[in-house]
């Protein structure tokens, strides 16, 4: 994998601008406060159908239980509708909603909640609220993240290739992935869930240039080292967490993934040699979140990539002596392999690996300029 450079820039000005006017939204959203001194409470169980949960209300939070599933919804002092949610089709069991569900399972009579009870209820309410509001303040907004302005830009910083896989669009379509995950977040080994990072929904300092068929793959897997997590009001945090998906642009994370040439069909996606242990399990995992060997036309062409730089090393090798047409031919082969080691060309790390690997000292040497 090769480590991305940004070198100081950013993304036009005017995106953003627009960009941050919808961050100022987020955080405003999670600024809404339920509780129950602003807040009458209302609680309603076994209806069969949404238009049973009560529609309108002043300064109100109906909790109701609509065919097993949880629908939260608030009302502000003018009767107007501020949060209509509900529990996901596939909620996980950890959610707000499951938790607020284990809550009133066996006791949706108000009178008989305990003060602590009620203070729980208003809190997983806050937390649903906040996020229900967040996300459909993203899902409004979601084309500035597609916005040419923003797309091209970050095109431009690696000659249109995939972040991850160094493919141009002949492999896959081109996206733009958001490295820390938006909405929720998965671990790729326990499948526990949480929530995402809202936050970071419109930064372009998460967004990273993905093949789509890489980035349906990643999805929202992103487990860590550890349980430090990030958190909105402090942006410094973020360099506390320990990702276990390797980032392009950290370069010294991006060398642990290495390539290895299996047949005329295959080039296979590895962790680099003497790794730690710890090194080798975050690239064997960001291999497989990212699928950089699901995909047959990625593994041929980086195959034929593979096998073009074995060509100019056999060439070089071939031209023995030290007579001006075998110096010639060196020269050729050496440029050919330069060309295809430059940080513009395409599957240039899958060169650098075969380079490295099946060159002869010298002609190492020769490439990287040692």
């Amino acid at each position: 994998m090769r480590g991305i450079r940004i070198n100081g820039q950013t993304p036009p000005a005017d995106w953003l601008q627009e960009a941050q006017d919808v961050t100022d939204k987020l955080f405003a959203a999670e600024g809404l406060s339920v509780s129950s001194a602003a807040y009458t409470l209302e609680l309603l169980s076994g209806l069969s159908k949404e238009g049973d949960i009560t529609p309108t209300g002043n300064s109100r939070v109906v909790v109701a239980e609509v065919a097993g599933k949880i629908h939260v919804r608030v009302f502000d002092g003018a009767g107007a509708k501020l949060v209509d949610a509900k529990q996901p089709r596939t909620d996980h069991k950890t959610s707000s909603y499951a938790q607020l569900a284990a809550l009133l399972t066996s006791n949706w009579d108000q009178s008989k909640l305990k003060p602590l009870e009620i203070k729980e209820v208003f809190r997983l309410c806050e937390i649903i609220s906040r996020r229900y509001l967040t996300s459909e303040i993203i899902d409004n907004n979601k084309s500035l993240w597609t916005d040419n302005r923003v797309r091209d830009w970050m095109l431009g910083l690696f000659n249109n290739k995939c972040w991850y896989s160094e493919a141009q669009e002949s492999v896959s379509s081109i996206h733009v992935d958001h490295f820390r995950p938006k909405g929720c977040v998965t671990d790729d080994r326990t499948s526990d869930v949480s929530d995402g990072y809202w936050w970071l929904a419109f930064s372009w300092k998460n967004y990273r240039i993905g093949g789509q068929l890489l980035n349906v793959k990643k999805n929202d897997v992103f487990p860590y080292a550890d349980t430090t997590r990030a958190i909105p009001s402090d942006p410094s945090s973020i360099e506390k967490e320990c990702p276990i998906l390797i980032d392009p642009l950290v370069e010294e994370e991006a060398r642990l993934i290495s390539y290895e040439w299996r047949d005329a069909e295959t080039c296979d996606a590895v962790p680099s040699a003497d790794l730690s242990l710890e090194q080798a399990d975050r690239a064997d995992r960001t291999i497989a979140i990212l699928g950089l060997n699901r995909l047959p036309r990625l593994n041929e062409k980086r195959a034929q990539f593979w096998d073009k730089c074995k060509l100019a090393i056999a060439d070089y090798k071939g031209a023995k002596g030290s007579s001006c047409f075998a110096k010639i031919e060196q020269a050729k082969a050496t440029a050919t392999l330069k060309g295809m080691i430059k940080y513009d060309a395409e599957f240039s790390s899958v060169a650098e690996a075969c380079v490295w690997k099946t060159a002869p000292r010298p002609l190492i040497s020769a490439v990287f300029g040692h």
